[in-house]
């Protein structure tokens, strides 16, 4: 019988941290939610080339999850891209609800389970992603986080912020937030696509996540509980300049189409001739993705602004 739940974590050489955040969300969820874990090993030869060196973690998780039924290991070597290994975690997974968490993070008790009990009833009325706030691991009650909406429609940036968290006793929503405590639907997933299979290292997903949502007529909602704990570790990966504003151009275009996509590429600092190259591989290799928003749409991403900043 199908699992209810599907726990998303991608991770690179985050050894011994991803078996801390797998070991708390088991116990969240143990006893409470029919669910599975899988973990996504991303290293690979690009991460190998950059002279980084793997650590213990691939061998321990693949190694723990050949004896239980609810853990998965499985390995995303084509690139780097946290994006494309929670991709492949979608794929072979078999929820009906997806919660993605970082490989860094553990989330505070009992919140996961009362999040997907809350999601589950209210579903529909809720119309998009359930997100928990965020906090620094160990930081003092008080100073939990969530994301602010960052604009600038001149230079096509539409983006984000960290803003203090609005304690409530209700769900609300919000304009956009971080995908790491995020729960979907599967359905919404495949309404989504999923993220584009051109998003490479870093950057652009959380944009493509959040104002793809927007134009589709979906909602961020923040659910008030105690927060999802990140540990601030150095990445085990290196990012580099035009891979991050091609990823912010995939988004770009997902949501607003060729010319706010390229608006926002060529008002990047850079040889304008790379900046060019850089846009019109996009449309050409993710047209197909685009086409799939596009059908789908309800509004424009200048008219969703307005809506937010009026």
């Amino acid at each position: 019988m199908a699992k209810e739940l599907s726990v998303i974590v991608p991770f690179v050489n985050e050894h011994p941290q991803a078996a801390f955040t797998v070991q708390s969300i088991f116990c969240e969820l143990r006893e409470k939610v029919d669910f599975e874990i899988i973990v996504i090993d991303n290293w690979c030869k690009q991460a190998e080339d950059q002279g980084r060196k793997q650590d213990d973690g691939s061998g321990y998780l693949s190694g723990l999850a050949k004896g239980r039924d609810w853990l998965k290991y499985l390995h995303y070597d084509t690139k780097l891209s946290h994006w494309q290994a929670k991709n492949l975690g979608v794929r072979n997974s078999e929820g009906r609800y997806l919660w993605f968490c970082d490989a860094h993070c553990v989330p505070s008790s009992g919140v996961v389970s009362a999040m997907f009990q809350a999601y589950k009833e209210r579903e529909d009325e809720l119309n998009g992603t359930l997100h928990l706030p965020l906090s620094y691991m160990l930081e003092n009650p008080g100073l939990e986080l969530t994301y602010k909406l960052v604009t600038d429609l001149s230079k096509s940036i539409v983006h984000y912020s960290f803003t203090r968290y609005r304690k409530d006793t209700e769900i609300y929503r919000v304009p956009c937030m971080s995908t790491c405590g995020m729960m979907m639907s599967r359905e919404i997933y495949d309404l989504l696509g999923g993220w584009p299979e051109e998003l490479g290292v870093y950057g652009g997903g959380e944009n493509f996540i959040n104002f793809t949502l927007a134009v589709l007529g979906k909602n961020i909602n923040i659910f008030p509980a105690n927060p999802l704990f990140h540990y601030a570790a150095k990445r085990g990966y290196n990012w580099w300049y035009d891979d991050f504003h091609r990823n912010r151009t995939i988004a770009s275009y997902m949501y607003g189409g060729e010319e706010f996509a390229k608006n926002y590429i060529m008002n990047v600092k850079g040889r304008p001739l790379v900046l060019e190259k850089i846009y019109y591989d996009v449309i050409l290799k993710s047209r197909g993705h685009r086409d799939h928003i596009l059908k789908n749409q309800k509004m424009t991403i200048e008219e969703w602004v307005a809506k937010w900043t009026k």
